[in-house]
């Protein structure tokens, strides 16, 4: 037995996550993962299978944006020549309901129960294999998509294969532009997908996942398979509960969301033996005959054909899906414009970039805006960004296209040094940096953390007098890590077991209780900090490092502030 279990590796595809959901959790120890893992492969189990709803949540990241300015009546503030004024702010002024709203980006998530999610990580994986096929057959092509794939290179420090990060593909992108400007203006386009994952049609995407599949000689090439059509419909014609109607009160306490409920949680796991929002399947539909929990149908709607649209994102086949859905716009984009015209495209999920020369811009957005279109999705126009590249005083310098009112006419002027925004780096021609918002996205992080501390070590003091109130560096330390430590070979290689746990039966106390674990598996450390120092390695460039040299400052501040607070 124990040869056999060391012969048998969990495949990749089968990864087993730690979060609550509507099922229980899955025990992933020999021999249970083999046996669930022989049921997903089982195309009849597939074909009859019944999947569970969704979870959706809302994840709301703040923006510090450029809007609009109106006056007290709701009128938009111009200047003279017609321009309108614009500031920025975290909340903007909506003039239909005329109230300020938050600038925040609502990113809406769907994930599936434990179950279903290895059953639709097991069919991305056989997606990818038909994938990774047409992708090599046309070089071009393969390197031209670059999301959701693993691409390898060497290691410089350690001589192995690595997979690419986006700091490689950001990077590859402003070396293109450096070596394309070097005796010559050249333009960059950026565009993005509207809405892209709620937008794709669904008898499109269909069709695209037959023609991948074709590349297994056991596949239908009529119509998809009774599993794979599973699900197909699975990822089309999904319903879902909402993870607020799941918490004890649906009002919001001093601005956050009440929690779940802790005491029935804590009683199924003692009782079970596994972590779920519910008992058992009986428990689960109880509640939503008992009209206590409302389930959802897709929410995506083609308006004008009067027809279901779009998949959800965060599951573990979304972004496989995403890719092959543009599989003929890829292939379009690379004979009209790469082959032809010798432009540079790369395309990471809905992110676009095209290089080409100034006197094509029009034409590639014509291409680009009309094959979109043939694809059934459509170009954000107001996202889309025109950049020209050019040397001032033998410095490569990033100009931004924009329109503007210059007596009362409309004319188009270029803004000097106005940054092409990628992969979450900003790149000027002269220089790279992280993109600032996600700068402060990380000084937020930090401020977070020390204030739960703050609050925790508060607590502790009102308790028992004699505790210390103090936070301890080294309890932020996963977030926190100083930018200027040396990363020797050693260093860089240091890894650290991973903490794990599971649901031990106590014979003597009858009820389950958590059991720590030692895991052979060991994760290399990171943090944002060997984030800011892997981005600076990577694209030789010492100013990145320079971004979050007030950290250790932010962190000080933080808590003198925090700690002190009455």
């Amino acid at each position: 037995m124990k040869n056999e279990k060391k012969k048998l590796e969990k495949p990749e595809w089968f990864k087993v996550k730690g979060y609550l959901h509507l099922t229980p959790n899955i025990n992933s120890k020999f021999p249970n993962w083999i046996t669930i893992a022989n049921q997903i492969k089982n195309p009849n189990y597939i074909s009859k299978y019944c999947f569970f709803p969704l979870i959706h949540n809302i994840i709301l990241e703040r923006r510090y944006k450029h809007v609009k300015q109106y006056n007290k009546f709701g009128v938009e503030i111009k200047d003279a020549d017609g321009n309108t004024y614009k500031k920025r702010s975290h909340k903007e002024y909506n003039p239909k309901l005329g109230t300020y709203q938050s600038t925040a980006k609502a990113r809406p998530i769907h994930y599936a129960s434990h179950k279903d999610s290895l059953i639709f990580s097991y069919y991305s994986h056989l997606l990818n294999e038909g994938y990774k096929k047409i992708l090599t057959s046309n070089t071009e092509l393969d390197k031209s998509v670059t999301a959701y794939r693993k691409i390898v290179k060497i290691d410089e420090v350690t001589q192995k294969e690595i997979g690419k990060s986006t700091i490689d593909f950001a990077f590859e992108i402003f070396e293109e532009i450096k070596n394309r400007a070097k005796d010559k203006d050249i333009a960059v386009l950026a565009f993005d997908i509207e809405k892209f994952f709620s937008s794709l049609n669904h008898q499109k995407l269909k069709e695209k996942w037959n023609e991948v599949m074709q590349y297994d000689s056991n596949f239908s090439c009529v119509d998809l398979n009774k599993d794979h059509f599973r699900v197909y419909k699975a990822t089309t014609d999904f319903s879902y509960v909402l993870l607020d109607d799941l918490r004890v009160s649906k009002k919001h306490l001093n601005g956050k969301k009440a929690g779940f409920n802790e005491s029935k949680l804590a009683h199924i796991r003692k009782k079970e033996g596994f972590k779920c929002f519910f008992e058992s399947n009986q428990d689960f539909r109880n509640q939503i005959r008992q009209k206590k929990l409302k389930v959802y149908k897709n929410p995506f709607w083609d308006k004008d054909k009067k027809i279901k649209k779009g998949i959800p994102q965060g599951l573990p086949i979304s972004a496989t899906l995403a890719n092959i859905y543009l599989l003929d716009f890829d292939r379009i984009i690379i004979e009209k414009l790469v082959s032809s015209k010798m432009c540079y495209y790369r395309r990471y999920s809905d992110d676009i970039i095209i290089i080409c020369n100034p006197d094509e811009i029009e034409l590639v957005k014509e291409i680009v805006e009309k094959e979109m279109q043939n694809n059934l999705v459509s170009i954000s126009k107001e996202k889309t960004e025109t950049f020209i590249f050019k040397h001032i005083e033998k410095k490569l310098v990033s100009h931004k296209l924009a329109k503007k009112y210059i007596d009362q006419k409309e004319v188009n002027i270029e803004i000097p040094y106005s940054p092409l925004k990628y992969l979450g780096f900003e790149f000027r021609g002269y220089n790279i940096n992280i993109k600032s918002a996600n700068i402060s996205k990380f000084y937020r992080k930090l401020i977070n953390v020390v204030k739960r501390r703050a609050r925790r070590a508060k607590f502790a003091k009102a308790k028992d007098p004699f505790n210390p109130k103090t936070i301890f560096i080294n309890q932020i330390k996963k977030l926190y890590n100083s930018h200027n430590k040396k990363f020797d070979k050693d260093s860089y290689n240091k890894k650290q077991r991973r903490k794990k746990y599971n649901l031990k039966y106590n014979s003597k106390k009858g009820f389950f209780e958590i059991n720590h674990i030692s895991s052979k598996k060991t994760k290399r450390q990171s943090n944002y900090s060997r984030y800011v120092e892997r981005s600076s390695d990577i694209m030789n460039e010492l100013g990145i490092k320079k971004q979050i040299r007030k950290q250790k400052n932010v962190l000080f501040r933080a808590i003198n502030k925090h700690l002190n607070k009455s």
